[in-house]
């Protein structure tokens, strides 16, 4: 009652701001009260105050407040962005028709708060979408906690094919359509293409040929050796620290034919030995390859073009002749493995402890006259 008398006779937006933090932050359990009505009196004042400080302190109070009037909510979600920002962030009150009504009459920066919820229903990602913005998607794409429906994947994966930020963090969702992945291969093979035209100012002609044969019949080395270059692990060790260390920088490698990055990556990003990381790397049971690969956060899409650049690869060592087709059907198969994979954490384990302990029996008991074990070819 004191905080209410100071509201009505200070003229201090400074003191009326701090009122306003502390009673938006004890709202919700005042509204249970006997004392609802006066709260509800007191909340409309601050909500009408002419001071934006005092409207910006409540509004952050109350944002999670699930007690917050849907009126007093939409109040607030509509006012200027500062004041607005955490209650489309947060509040749990707007519903998802208010949230698209927002975002399709505000500006770009309301709708990229509503793109940071916590929860995002495929209808309010339909209309982020819509707004065109790069940033708005870019954001939508890397929450987690957003919905999107197959339509719209497809439609961000199409139109913002060209955005890197975007096909970043689409590659990472879990439980993409098949179909999706597809054409997210083929983005991940016509950028790495670009690249090949940008960074080395080769003709077309030659990267094309370039990529086909990484599509087609990738050629890379995979014999065994050791890696003692301990300054490339600790330069990737940097990178991986930093967030910058990913599936797409394993598929780089591949495409400079860069073998000892590429391994040595596996073991930056999954804390596995040398050894192990091939044993599962080059395995016929290619389980193996798909639990490393799980063990270090690899999204699908990384992952089926990791795994047809080896099969590929195996391929142009193999003196048979024969080439695997990559079907639909096949192309299927392999997602869906790789998806079981990700929901199997003790597969994965199993399989990751039974390459550990066959590269220490092999350590401690090589076979006569045999060969140290290591990738195919």
């Amino acid at each position: 009652m004191a905080d209410v008398e100071e509201l009505r006779r200070t003229r201090s937006p400074q003191a009326r701001a701090n009122i306003a933090a502390k009673f938006g932050s004890q709202y919700g359990e005042l509204a249970t009260t006997d004392n609802a009505g006066l709260a509800k009196a007191v909340l409309l004042l601050l909500v009408r105050d002419v001071e934006k400080e005092v409207r910006q302190r409540l509004a952050e109070a109350v944002a999670d407040c699930e007690e917050l009037p849907a009126d007093v909510a939409s109040r607030l979600a509509r006012d200027d962005i500062e004041i607005a920002r955490p209650i489309l962030e947060r509040s749990p009150v707007l519903s998802d028709e208010e949230l698209v009504e927002i975002v399709r009459t505000n500006s770009i920066q309301y709708a990229l708060a509503v793109a940071g919820r916590e929860r995002i229903s495929e209808m309010v990602s339909e209309a982020l979408v819509d707004s065109g913005d790069e940033q708005v998607v870019v954001r939508l794409t890397g929450n987690a906690g957003a919905e999107l429906s197959r339509r719209t994947l497809e439609r961000i994966a199409e139109e913002y094919r060209e955005s890197r930020p975007v096909q970043d963090r689409l590659v990472k969702r879990p439980a993409l359509p098949y179909e999706l992945v597809e054409q997210l291969v083929g983005v991940i093979g016509d950028r790495l293409e670009w690249e090949l035209l940008r960074d080395r100012r080769i003709s077309p002609q030659q990267a094309r040929s370039i990529m086909d044969a990484i599509r087609e019949r990738v050629s890379v080395s995979l014999v065994a050796r050791e890696h003692g270059d301990r300054g490339l692990e600790r330069h990737l060790r940097e990178r991986w620290v930093s967030g910058d260390l990913d599936g797409e920088d394993l598929l780089t490698f591949l495409r400079d034919g860069d073998i000892a990055a590429f391994e040595t990556a596996f073991t930056v990003m999954t804390r596995l030995g040398i050894r192990v990381v091939r044993r599962l790397l080059y395995s016929s049971d290619r389980r193996c390859l798909a639990a490393l690969c799980v063990k270090a956060g690899i999204a699908t899409p990384h992952y089926v073009g990791i795994r047809m650049a080896l099969e590929l690869a195996e391929q142009c060592l193999d003196d048979s002749g024969t080439e695997k087709a990559y079907s639909a059907e096949t192309l299927m198969f392999v997602q869906a493995q790789y998806e079981r994979m990700r929901l199997d954490p003790d597969k994965v384990e199993e399989l990751i402890a039974q390459a550990e302990a066959q590269v220490g029996e092999r350590k401690e008991r090589p076979p006569a006259g045999s060969r140290q074990a290591g990738p195919p070819g």
